[in-house]
């Protein structure tokens, strides 16, 4: 596992399933929203955009936090990855996430630099209602296209913490095996 992309909808735990498993993995996390907003909420234009995804991709290693299908280019990275990491969890679960990381006010590695977030009266709405539509709008795509890659590629679907336990200690036991040597 050396080629990591990770994707669900907002508050599905994307960004601290990516740091648990670097830490584990010993791998660098690519933090797409990071490298997307410029200071001020700013978008980075397309042209741009483009290049610094290419660019990242070329890395040796790398997982991948922030895959969103309006604006990352998500084929190009589940192309290049060697494991997919769907977390499909609750919106409930979603929504008291958001909720708990907004009221601790604390901004992680994944939060661009220089962008405060939105008032929270004004950006609940929205992403309220894109969690609402997720399963029905975005769901379905996901899992026809992790559908079609299972046979080429390891694919996670997770929908819940337990399955998150569960696939961490397999990545962490793989690599434990693939550091071992045959020469003892």
């Amino acid at each position: 596992m050396r080629r990591v992309a990770i994707l669900g909808p907002p508050g599905a735990g994307k960004s601290r399933l990516a740091r648990t498993l670097a830490d584990a993995l010993e791998l660098p996390v690519v933090h797409l929203d990071r490298l997307y907003w410029k200071p001020g909420w700013v978008p980075t234009p397309e042209p741009e955009w483009v290049s610094v995804q290419r660019r990242e991709l070329e890395r040796e290693a790398w997982i991948a936090d922030g895959l969103q299908e309006e604006r990352a280019m998500p084929q190009l990275w589940f192309d290049a990855a060697d494991t997919i990491v769907f977390i499909d969890t609750s919106r409930l679960a979603c929504i008291r996430r958001i909720a708990k990381r907004r009221l601790d006010a604390a901004s992680g590695p994944e939060t661009p630099a220089d962008c405060e977030p939105a008032p929270f009266y004004r950006a609940i709405p929205k992403v309220l209602r894109f969690i609402w539509l997720y399963p029905r709008a975005v769901r379905p795509g996901v899992l026809a296209e992790l559908a079609r890659r299972e046979h080429r590629q390891r694919v996670a679907v997770l929908r819940n913490d337990d399955d998150v336990r569960t696939f961490l200690a397999s990545a962490t036991a793989q690599r434990g095996a693939l550091g071992e040597s045959l020469m003892t």
